[in-house]
């Protein structure tokens, strides 16, 4: 008995359940021979199971939008490292992991606003009323109606700085002049220390080391003369200048031989171990008569 030809399955193989038995009865199966009978429905099954229809596979993102959900994932871990270095009071470690989210300019407005916070936190910490006052101010370029909290407003740091910022805003608006008593004018060894810090934490390390030098050229107080010294070595060391490191905190602690690195500074690589041999040589040197 000739093989009745397969008919054609639908365009779905939407009537897959029906179609064996419909075309295929028992009784034509049974009459066939058994070689021919077991070759039919191996290919019925076969048939079948290529109609079977798989789920489609999840479409991949675009290549571009990978990379750019990358970068805010690489900025956010950036601004939460910076916040808990910040927290731990590494200063140094947090404006550096601070400055990668923010100059990576995939960070949302709110995210911006509480890096540029901390940032100005950080550096009315470190004693820096001119840069904090800058960060502030970038602050109220991203959000006019920044404010901080009622316990953040109060610290004695940074409240005042804050407060003076957002009296000049208001005062502007209002078209008003800024009272003389207000302004502070830095002096020229203030402003060169500034200056320098700016470029420190830009990374530019020469022109920070340069500018570093010419404030020490004019009158500073103490702490300003130790804060240009320090730095001036933290540069140094940044860029593998291990003797002129060392011997800018010999002259610190020639100002001041009580002199001690900050938690956070004594355990950075590229200082902490410069700075621990020159405080052993001056631990050995016999006391001058």
């Amino acid at each position: 008995m000739p093989v009745p030809s397969h008919p054609p399955l639908s365009r779905h193989c939407r009537n897959q359940g029906q179609f064996m038995p419909r075309v295929w009865s028992r009784a034509i199966l049974l009459h066939l021979p058994a070689q021919i009978r077991m070759g039919v429905v191996v290919g019925l099954v076969a048939m079948l199971a290529g109609c079977a229809v798989k789920p489609p596979a999840p479409a991949a993102p675009p290549p571009d939008e990978q990379v750019r959900r990358q970068r805010i994932e690489r900025a956010q871990a950036s601004l939460n490292d910076g916040l808990k270095q910040y927290e731990a009071g590494s200063y140094d470690e947090a404006r550096t992991n601070l400055l990668i989210a923010i100059d990576s300019g995939m960070l949302s407005a709110p995210e911006q606003l509480n890096a540029r916070k901390h940032m100005a936190f950080i550096q009315c910490v470190n004693n820096r009323e001119l840069v904090c006052k800058e960060e502030f101010e970038k602050a109220f370029v991203l959000d006019p109606n920044f404010d901080l909290t009622p316990a953040e407003a109060g610290h004695p740091t940074w409240g005042p700085i804050f407060r003076l910022v957002k009296t000049e805003i208001e005062l502007r608006k209002s078209g008003k002049s800024l009272p003389a008593q207000v302004v502070k004018v830095p002096a020229p060894g203030e402003k060169l220390v500034a200056d320098a810090m700016k470029s420190y934490e830009d990374g530019d390390y020469p022109k920070a080391i340069k500018l570093f030098q010419d404030s020490l050229k004019e009158t500073l107080v103490p702490a300003d003369q130790i804060q240009a010294l320090k730095y001036t070595a933290f540069s140094y060391c940044l860029t593998n200048r291990l003797t002129l490191c060392r011997a800018e905190f010999e002259k610190i602690l020639q100002l001041n031989p009580a002199f001690e690195l900050e938690a956070a500074e004594a355990g950075h690589p590229s200082w902490g171990p410069p700075f621990r041999t020159v405080k052993t040589r001056q631990k050995q040197a016999p006391a001058k008569k």
